[in-house]
């Protein structure tokens, strides 16, 4: 969240609404035979499943509501997010799903996402991110590290969607707002609230929770600085 705020509208994007338009879930699932654990995003948007797959495929509508990418998104092609993650796509299937590798920080996941129609208007996406539970960033933030970062995005889907938005969520006025900070704090809450229903210690997820709330805070503060 170091990008400058544009002046782009967000009347219509609603923070309660979209948290609760989540569904999340945590499990412990080892990892290349390391201990790791995934995290699962679904959400169901009124969007047909064409647009929604092309959304998440197409490098222009990237730029719309997630970041700029470049690469050759196709089977067994590579992808650059611009000052974030890279890796190679292992599979696609149009418009049905894809997988990859989320390569960042020398940390290596990856990542399946799954394109379901609902009807003719409506279509489901969900998203399980597969991360091993290192030393450093587990025991201090827990699932929140990632859990956060993907709220914001599907927030940012949702209003690319369903409101015609064409920057970022992340990168417009709302994060100047209260109700920017309210998402935050909530989100990691519920993120802690999937971690302890996975079995993690109530204690440890709370503390997590804190900590990754006051990391996130801290960036809004920065950005505004």
């Amino acid at each position: 969240m170091t990008k400058a705020p544009t002046s782009t509208s967000t009347s219509t994007f609603d923070s309660a609404t979209q948290l609760a338009a989540v569904t999340r879930s945590v499990r412990m699932q080892e990892l290349d035979g390391h201990d790791g654990f995934v995290i699962t995003l679904t959400q169901t948007f009124a969007a047909k499943r064409s647009s929604l797959w092309s959304s998440a495929t197409e490098i222009a509508r990237l730029a719309q509501w997630f970041a700029p990418v470049d690469g050759s998104l196709r089977q067994g092609g590579t992808y650059q997010i611009q000052d974030n993650a890279h890796g190679h796509i292992t599979g696609c299937h149009a418009p049905d799903s894809f997988t990859l590798t989320w390569e960042y920080d020398g940390e290596h996941t990856h990542i399946e996402a799954h394109f379901t129609k609902v009807d003719e208007a409506h279509a489901t996406l969900t998203l399980e991110h597969h991360s091993p539970t290192d030393e450093e960033t587990w025991p201090k933030f827990g699932v929140g590290a990632t859990g956060v970062g993907w709220d914001l995005s599907f927030a940012s889907l949702a209003h690319h969607l369903e409101a015609g938005a064409t920057v970022p969520l992340e990168t417009t006025s709302w994060v100047r707002g209260d109700d920017a900070r309210s998402f935050l704090m909530l989100s990691a809450e519920s993120w802690a609230d999937a971690s302890i229903a996975a079995g993690s210690d109530e204690a440890d997820a709370r503390a997590a929770q804190k900590r990754t709330t006051d990391a996130y805070l801290d960036g809004l503060d920065a950005a505004d600085a």
